[in-house]
């Protein structure tokens, strides 16, 4: 069975609220972008607007050289994870174009995290792809790696 190239999307109330969501963004025709502090330093400013937008904090991001992993946690009733990554994504997307870069491609991947999941977990998992990749031996090494609104360091190391 082949996979949707644009996922359906749940209703919006599953993104409201005290949720948290990782969503999985690529570049178009998988252009290797993310490479440079040039770039992704902007991109982390537009997820962090979206973050004061929406009510929203990043307890992970992590920008691949074709991808982005990033995972908003809502922090209050008010807080829309979808809204804040649709912002970011049509922010950064205007951006990369201004800059004749390729942008993203239409559609991203999402995941929402359900109660009782371990989100420390999901964080975690997120925060080791630049290993998984060969990129740097220790997460903590790799540039594009962070958080917004969080300690990094007590998202993926602390034990509950």
């Amino acid at each position: 069975m082949k996979q949707s190239r644009n996922p359906k999307r749940l209703p919006i109330e599953d993104y409201q609220g005290e949720r948290t969501v990782c969503f999985h963004a690529v570049t178009s025709q998988r252009a290797k972008l993310f490479t440079s502090a040039e770039v992704v330093n902007p991109q982390v400013e537009y997820l962090a607007a979206a973050c004061r937008a929406h009510d929203c904090v990043v307890p992970v991001y992590c920008f691949m050289p074709d991808h982005l992993h990033v995972m908003f946690m809502g922090l209050n009733e008010r807080s829309n994870s979808l809204a804040a990554m649709n912002e970011f994504k049509l922010k950064s997307g205007k951006w990369m174009s201004r800059k004749k870069l390729a942008g993203w491609q239409g559609s991203y991947f999402d995941h929402i995290i359900r109660y009782g999941d371990d989100w420390r977990r999901h964080a975690t998992y997120l925060a080791m792809n630049p290993v998984r990749a060969g990129l740097v031996e220790n997460y903590f090494d790799y540039p594009f790696l962070g958080s917004i609104g969080c300690d990094l360091q007590d998202v993926v190391l602390r034990v509950d």
